[in-house]
């Protein structure tokens, strides 16, 4: 019986795929509601995959039908943003530190426990409860004890804010506003807004007193990237091997009251940084290789449309 659900998962993941390609996808009325009864009717694992070298908790049936499609994703496909991803795995060493921000149910972090071994260490920062709990569940799976987790938002100052629930994005999650919530809805119907108060701390602050040196972070935070980086200026000064993975999505930034076009001069000209766009996630040069961006006007042209973001990938 095991291995027939194991064949039946894969051909539904084949016949999606195929689909998707045709046209057909989860966006066409009444496919999501199929695929999803398909994928928890043939879904043949109990509730821990293993994704890109570590044990990840699955709950396929979470009561939250955002969660769902979280662990959906992540059990269809075993990897995400993969040119990101192979990139990451490159870059980070044995015995590193590495800082992840907006680390959700844990995916970076585990990549990263994994790839700086016992001799590095890894501080991850996520503010949501319901993505805290499966981060700590996915650290304490692995046995990960240097791979250290916060419930907090970093941001510009040390605090209470308030934390915006997507209701249909587990990763969408923002701080202080709800606008960016609202514009990426796109025909989604919001019944409710729901928040909860969170704790949020600079990282200047938070590594003032410690003696490591970061070697490198991600930053995923949901527009809330402008606010992370004005907390951390002594490290952007100070780490010159520093090399930061970074979601630019220039309509959530604006939302949250900051200026992308600000963030990526404050990048190239206060710090110094060579910015990289990392080509293939989210279309972004497809097919191509990953090429430097030397201006605000180079970067902005590959955001033009209003739901456009890209990853950079940022050093010395």
């Amino acid at each position: 019986m095991k291995k027939i659900k194991f064949f039946l998962f894969k051909m539904l993941k084949e016949i999606f795929t195929l689909l998707n390609k045709l046209g057909v996808n989860k966006k066409t009325p009444g496919a999501l509601k199929v695929y999803n009864f398909l994928f928890r009717t043939f879904w043949p694992y109990k509730n821990i995959v293993e994704i890109q070298g570590s044990k990840m908790y699955i709950n396929i049936n979470d009561e939250s039908s955002s969660m769902q499609r979280t662990f959906q994703g992540y059990a269809s496909n075993l990897i995400h943003e993969k040119a990101t991803t192979d990139l990451f795995k490159k870059i980070v060493k044995p015995g590193n530190i590495v800082v992840d921000l907006g680390a959700n149910i844990g995916y970076f972090t585990l990549l990263a426990a994994k790839l700086v071994g016992q001799a590095g260490k890894v501080y991850a920062f996520e503010p949501e409860p319901k993505n805290f709990k499966y981060l700590s569940k996915n650290i304490e799976l692995n046995n990960y004890h240097y791979a250290a987790v916060f419930q907090k938002a970093v941001s510009d100052k040390a605090g209470k804010t308030e934390l915006f629930i997507c209701p249909y994005d587990s990763g969408h999650h923002t701080i202080n506003r709800y606008d960016g919530i609202e514009a990426y809805k796109r025909d989604r119907i919001l019944e409710k807004k729901e928040s909860v108060e969170i704790d949020t701390i600079t990282l200047d602050e938070f590594f003032r007193n410690r003696e490591e040196e970061i070697d490198v972070m991600k930053i995923d935070v949901e527009g809330a990237e402008f606010l992370a980086l004005s907390g951390m200026d002594n490290i952007l000064r100070k780490n010159r091997k520093l090399k930061i993975f970074l979601e630019f999505f220039p309509l959530l930034i604006r939302k949250m009251g900051s200026s992308p076009e600000e963030l990526i001069r404050k990048l190239l000209e206060d710090y110094r940084f060579s910015v990289f766009i990392i080509p293939d996630d989210y279309d972004a040069l497809e097919g191509k290789e990953m090429t430097r961006v030397n201006s605000v006007d180079e970067i902005m042209n590959f955001c033009k449309g209003e739901a456009d973001h890209i990853n950079l990938f940022i050093k010395q």
